[in-house]
């Protein structure tokens, strides 16, 4: 039985994907309501620029939803420590089991400025990515992603501690 209650990897995923969606949708409609018409007769590009802008943070949103369906198979769970500290830690614990593992750097391609990949361990059959979820400049929680088939007895013990 597993110390800890895991969670589907894309449930923050999804939750930032709906908040974007919202909040566009939101503003939007206010705009639509208040300025847009006013506007649309005098600054016919400018409205459409206006609408234009609107469907991309839209369709962000929507990656972000489809980034998270990538991920429904997957176990995470959130840790409130800084992500170096829990990369650092998951990897003594391998060393010290004489399990072999590889590091490898994350890139912050795609990120969106709303998590910080921090490592991504690589194991036999199975890995590990680390990330810290930032809400703008506020640092939110650490997840610590398990991928395919991961000795959950090493990592277990130091999670259950921390969640």
């Amino acid at each position: 039985m597993s110390k800890i209650k895991y969670k589907s990897e894309s449930r923050e995923w999804y939750f930032v994907s709906l908040l974007i969606i919202s909040l566009a949708l939101f503003c939007y409609l206010i705009i639509a309501i208040y300025a847009l018409p006013d506007q649309s007769e005098i600054f016919p590009l400018l409205t459409t620029a206006i609408n234009l802008s609107f469907l991309l943070l839209g369709l962000s949103g929507l990656f972000l939803g489809l980034q998270g369906y990538n991920f429904r198979n997957n176990k995470a769970v959130l840790v409130r420590l800084e992500g170096e500290e829990v990369a650092l830690k998951l990897e003594n614990l391998f060393l010290k089991s004489n399990l072999e593992i590889k590091g490898k750097e994350c890139s912050t391609l795609m990120d969106m400025g709303l998590w910080r990949p921090v490592k991504l361990y690589i194991l036999e059959k199975g890995e590990i990515e680390i990330k810290e979820m930032w809400f703008s400049a506020f640092f939110y929680r650490t997840q610590v992603a398990l991928r395919g088939e991961v000795p959950k007895e090493i990592v277990e013990d130091y999670l259950a501690s921390l969640v």
